[in-house]
């Protein structure tokens, strides 16, 4: 029996949900307003007719193909066909079907770390191997580092994919788009695929940021996903999308048939509506962005204790804080009982985070303030013996 473990995330944000007296930072989900109420309100028009009742294509509906290969050629100069577009069930579903499509049993699939947990679920879902490479230095100030020489050191002949998020979730790097092109070119040789999870690029706040898009149509081994969970706050709706090789086109697309016959078709005709409204992404741009400097001014205070310390996020929507703990869980299980603030323990990311706690500022302002002087309550103000 394959027994996949339920996502340590999840079980905090589940607590953080059984009652009103909690404020959650744990969850990495958008919520500022929720969907804009113009795709609501188009979506509900599109259900008064037949075009969302019916099963539609496995490699998802054709105008929304369309119009994601369009904009993505013009914003990136990308050149790509509608057939290297895939529509998914978020981008967890796309990675699926990448996973499960490209992975033979006892392949490995390297995971810089600390990472987003649901790769390594994944990786036991195609019932192979993750291999763990630290991104930690010994920097007091820029903690984490993607150093290309140890990820090379920790491939094997049975090594298939490499995967990390840009900007990176939990860390909030921004990595350098030469230094991707310089890991693709060594994958190429290696026969690996190199995907990227772009889930985050439109909250990027570094102009250092580059989209990789345009790099599918250069290497038969280079893969995109994203969401539209994160830019229109649609993580409910669970519609994202692949830019793939064509060649992995009838592969892939054979591989979510199997899994899901076809994406969740009202939300795809709601994407399809929100592309023509680049406005709604840039307003959740701008509130984010603000989020994390009020954020970072209320941490001061714990700054100035040295209870915590940061690497400051040039992109994503966390905050990852070091932590005096070796272990963080006791202190983070610690202030979701007595301050009634969920965080996440950093080494649900990997090994190397065993010392940080998660904070996802993608909150109302109202939201992040009653968290933060919770937090600064807790370590300030009550003598904790914790710290």
């Amino acid at each position: 029996m394959l027994n996949i473990p339920l996502s340590g995330i999840k079980k905090i944000e589940s607590i953080a949900r059984s009652s009103d007296e909690y404020v959650s930072l744990s969850q990495g989900a958008l919520k500022v307003g929720g969907i804009p109420l113009k795709i609501k309100e188009h979506v509900q028009e599109i259900l008064k007719t037949d075009k969302t009742d019916y099963y539609q294509s496995a490699w998802g509906i054709f105008p929304l193909r369309e119009k994601l290969a369009q904009i993505l050629n013009k914003k990136y100069n990308a050149n790509l066909s509608n057939y290297q577009v895939m529509v998914s069930h978020g981008a967890i579903g796309a990675l699926s079907s990448l996973f499960l499509t490209l992975l033979e049993p006892e392949d490995e699939v390297i995971l810089p770390e600390p990472t987003y947990p649901a790769y390594e679920k994944l990786t036991y879902l195609a019932r192979c191997k993750p291999i763990f490479v630290s991104t930690l230095t010994n920097n007091d100030t820029n903690f984490w580092q993607l150093d290309l020489e140890k990820i090379k050191k920790a491939v094997t002949n049975k090594t298939k994919i490499i995967v990390f998020s840009n900007p990176w979730n939990p860390l909030g790097l921004i990595i350098d788009k030469n230094k991707i092109k310089e890991l693709l070119n060594w994958c190429e040789k290696k026969g690996i695929y190199l995907i990227v999870d772009e889930a985050y690029k439109r909250y990027a706040f570094d102009q250092s940021y580059k989209s990789c898009i345009d790099l599918v149509n250069q290497s038969e081994f280079f893969i995109t996903v994203n969401s539209f969970s994160k830019n229109m706050a649609m993580s409910g709706w669970r519609v994202g999308y692949m830019v793939i090789p064509e060649k992995l086109n009838f592969p892939v697309g054979r591989m979510q048939d199997a899994l899901l016959n076809c994406p969740n078709v009202p939300a795809q005709y709601a994407a399809l509506f929100a592309l023509d409204h680049d406005e709604f992404t840039i307003n959740f741009h701008s509130i984010i962005k603000n989020n994390l400097e009020l954020t970072c001014q209320l941490l001061e205070p714990l700054v100035k204790k040295e209870i915590f310390s940061y690497q400051k996020p040039k992109g994503s929507f966390f905050i990852f804080l070091k932590t005096k703990e070796d272990d963080s869980e006791n202190l983070c299980m610690d202030i979701l009982k007595r301050a009634k603030v969920s965080l996440i323990p950093g080494k649900f990311f990997g090994e190397s985070g065993k010392s940080f706690l998660r904070l996802c500022y993608a909150r109302d302002e109202e939201i992040i303030k009653e968290g933060l002087n919770r937090l600064n309550n807790y370590f300030l103000e009550s003598n904790n013996q914790n710290v």
